[in-house]
């Protein structure tokens, strides 16, 4: 009895032990981050119902799965931290700003507002002032955004991103783009230029065209194409045709008959249902410019939205002969060899890890389940075409076309009836379950 006492005590008095010296490595930022999550793990282990223990885990943990892309789940895991643990200033601030990158701007808002009232450290950050600051502009609140800044330069903070932040807030309110000031952010800050093309888009979304293209026009003359494409990309990205093919015509005007803008208007034409203009012009495109990877690879994703099965294939054979990792144009690729039955030289497509959107790993994860369930690994290639199935059921309207679904869904339900035949009970309910999930699935996107 006392030897399970003693041990009850010594793994309280270790885990209090773990986390102060977490607590200090904490102290020291992002340097301090890696030392503090063994420890925090130890601590959590010994005293396991410690909320307070388990909250500055989940904080770490949000940062790092935040860096790593995973951002919901971040952000859940942050949040969680925060209510935990409110009065930790750092905690809120990460939060906050996480929030911001994310795009969930009214959200940061109130949380960064809610830090600013009462607690004064913040304030002399400028992280905390430029999430504030890109708050208030990306949600239209050009005033407050102005506001932000003039307080920030009260507390002594005059960087580069405020003074652009400022700069932003000016033109959406008077409609006038103080040059000089934007110039010499960019030239100190050359990664503000994102910033910069992402508030052209803002503006351009909700009406201010205008004032979008005095802003563009401050980028260098060489840069210039480039900023119309990635804000022509951002509206696609966001289904806004219309935004898309005003930035389209700017960019032509400057570069006529680029491939990328060529590609562009493949994508804005696609999404129209007018496959005959998406299939000229990524023809066009490859002619134009037919060593280059993205080139190959959005001209081959058109042609599998569209059907052109030929044709998909040669581009996306001549990507992965370029060096291409693209996971659709490894999917595209291995499909096809594997019905004319080289298995062997499909097994070689996936020699290298293969990343893309959710259209390309419905491709790549329905090739890799054909080729486990033909090496007889019934349980793998279930898992992967389920993978496939749950991808599937991400897929953007534009991307789950005719084509696409007679490509896909009789396959994944193929292999499913296979597993559902001849694995053990355990993987065959899951097949079943997956067929289940497919016969669901097909109604909605068979045009037939």
């Amino acid at each position: 009895m006392r030897l399970a006492l003693l041990l009850v005590v010594l793994k309280w008095a270790i885990g209090w032990l773990l986390y102060g010296l977490a607590q200090a490595a904490l102290a020291l930022g992002p340097i301090g981050r890696g030392v503090a999550r063994p420890l925090l793990g130890g601590a959590v282990r010994m005293q396991p119902n410690n909320l307070r223990m388990r909250a500055y885990r989940d904080y770490l943990r949000g940062l790092r799965m935040f860096s790593a892309g995973a951002t919901d789940e971040a952000l859940k895991l942050l949040h969680r931290a925060h209510r935990v643990a409110p009065d930790d200033e750092t905690v809120h601030l990460d939060w906050a700003v996480a929030l911001t990158m994310a795009g969930r701007y009214d959200q940061a808002i109130g949380a960064l507002e809610q830090l600013g009232q009462d607690i004064e450290r913040p304030r002399h950050e400028q992280q905390y002032w430029s999430a504030l600051g890109w708050s208030y502009l990306r949600t239209g609140r050009f005033p407050l955004a102005e506001n932000a800044m003039k307080r920030a330069a009260e507390y002594g903070l005059a960087t580069p991103d405020l003074r652009l932040i400022m700069s932003l807030a000016l033109l959406g309110q008077q409609g006038w783009v103080d040059k000089a000031t934007v110039r010499g952010s960019l030239a100190k800050r050359p990664r503000n230029t994102g910033m910069l093309l992402e508030f052209g888009y803002y503006l351009a979304k909700i009406g201010k065209r205008g004032e979008a293209e005095r802003l563009l026009a401050v980028l260098p003359e060489s840069m210039l194409p480039r900023g119309w494409r990635i804000v022509a990309q951002h509206s696609l990205d966001e289904d806004n045709t219309a935004c898309a093919q005003w930035a389209i015509d700017k960019l032509d005007s400057l570069d006529p008959g680029s491939a990328g803008g060529l590609l562009l208007g493949c994508e804005v034409a696609a999404r129209a249902d007018d496959w005959s203009a998406a299939v000229a012009g990524a023809h066009q495109a490859v002619d134009h410019d037919p060593t280059s990877l993205n080139v190959l690879e959005t001209a081959g994703r058109i042609m599998v939205l569209a059907g052109e099965h030929e044709s998909a294939f040669r581009y996306m054979t001549q990507a992965l002969a370029g060096g291409s990792r693209n996971a659709l144009a490894g999917g595209v690729v291995a499909l096809h060899l594997l019905e004319q039955d080289k298995t062997d030289r499909a097994r070689l497509v996936f020699r290298v890890q293969r990343a893309g959107d959710e259209l390309a790993c419905v491709y790549a994860h329905t090739a890799m389940a054909w080729l486990l369930q033909i090496e007889e690994k019934p349980a793998e290639a279930l898992s992967l075409a389920a993978q496939a199935c749950d991808f599937w059921n991400k897929l953007p309207a534009w991307a789950a076309t005719e084509p696409v679904c007679r490509d896909i869904l009789p396959r994944l339900t193929s292999i499913a009836e296979s597993i559902e035949r001849s694995a053990d009970e355990t993987t065959r309910c899951g097949a079943v379950n997956l067929r289940r999930r497919l016969d669901r699935a097909a109604p909605a996107t068979d045009g037939d």
